[in-house]
This record gives C-alpha cells, sequence and structure tokens, in this order.
C-alpha cells in the first residue's frame, strides 16, 4: 500500500553551495535554512536539479544530505534526491537517506541506459525503494533533464502495486494533461 509523503507547504529545492575551488561549503546550509524557514519553506528537496545533485560524487551527496538534516531539525521536512545512473548507487544513497532520517527520498530514473518502457521504470524504482523500506519514495519526473519520456501516469500505474513504499510523485514537465490524469488517477492514494 502505497505511503502518502503528508508533506503540506512549499517544498524549497535549494542549491547546494560550492567554495570558489569546487569544493563543498557545507558550512553555509545552516543559514541556509535559517532563511528558508523565515520564508515560510516547510521542507526542502536536497541533491535535486537545482542542488546539482547529479552532478556530485556519492560521498558529496552524503556529505550534503548530513548537512542539511543536521540543518533541518524539525522544522523542515527534508527529501533527498538519490536517483543515479547506477541504481546499485541510487540504492546505497536511498539507504543512506533513510538511516539518516529523510523525510522520504526521490528517484530519478537511469538517464544513459534509459527504462525502455513504464514497467521497466517502475522496476528500476523498486529496486531502489527496497533499499529504504520504511521511507516514502516519491518518483521524479523531468523527462527534459533526464531523456525518459514515459508518461508519468503509465510509471506510477506499473509501480503502485509493486513499490509498497510509493509516496507520490515530483512532476516536472510540461505535459499537464498526465499531470492531470496523474491526479485523477492517484490524488487521493499519492501526493503529487
Amino acid at each position: 500500500m502505497p505511503h502518502a509523503l503528508g508533506l503540506r507547504g512549499l517544498i524549497a529545492a535549494p542549491f547546494t553551495p560550492f567554495h570558489d575551488d569546487g569544493s563543498l561549503a557545507l558550512e553555509g546550509i545552516p543559514a541556509y535554512a535559517a532563511h528558508l524557514r523565515r520564508a515560510g519553506v516547510r521542507g526542502v528537496f536536497v541533491n535535486g536539479t537545482t542542488g546539482e545533485g547529479c552532478s556530485l560524487s556519492g560521498d558529496e551527496r552524503r556529505a550534503a544530505a548530513e548537512a542539511w538534516v543536521d540543518a533541518a531539525g524539525r522544522d523542515l521536512a527534508m527529501i533527498v534526491h538519490v536517483g543515479a545512473n547506477s541504481l546499485a548507487e541510487a540504492a546505497a544513497l536511498a539507504a543512506h537517506a533513510e538511516g539518516i532520517g529523510a523525510a522520504a527520498v526521490g528517484v530519478l530514473p537511469p538517464s544513459f541506459l534509459k527504462p525502455r518502457d513504464a514497467a521497466m521504470a517502475a522496476a528500476c524504482l523498486a529496486e531502489v525503494a527496497a533499499a529504504c523500506p520504511r521511507t516514502p519514495v516519491t518518483y521524479y519526473h523531468i523527462p527534459a533533464l533526464s531523456g525518459v519520456a514515459l508518461r508519468a501516469e503509465d510509471i506510477l500505474a506499473a509501480a503502485i502495486d509493486r513499490v509498497p513504499n510509493l509516496g507520490g510523485l515530483k512532476f516536472t514537465h510540461e505535459d499537464l494533461h498526465d499531470f492531470g490524469r496523474c491526479i485523477d488517477r492517484f490524488g487521493g492514494v499519492l501526493d503529487l
């Protein structure tokens, strides 16, 4: 049975701060989190597109997530993006996110050897979700960057019975008909 995330309010996608030499500037995250709180933000989507997660090493992604969980405290829910071209790395990142207490994980499908159909995309999602069985998982649908041009509705339909901890969909695409179908079909069960 799916686990809706239950998150309400504005969820920000924060940048990952860097020093001029390209190393992580994690010391800036507490002030960033305080700024988001003052702005009324209720949660953060860490290491996503804006946070350049796919450009970071696994160790950098873990370090950024740990810094955010420390800074977020109890009043900023944290979703950690864990998608990677390597499903084993994505699963390891998902297990790490669960271990540090993330409210949820976001999973982008592999973008190099892309899933060819919704069933394959759901299988990728299931493999990663199995690594964090107590944490809700949200499917990150962003075809312009992932190159996975499958309908989100079809992926959710293929995943809903296969991924017990499926919690939602982060929809970043201009096909609002697809999003509308997701709302009609899954709006009462998943956070969209």
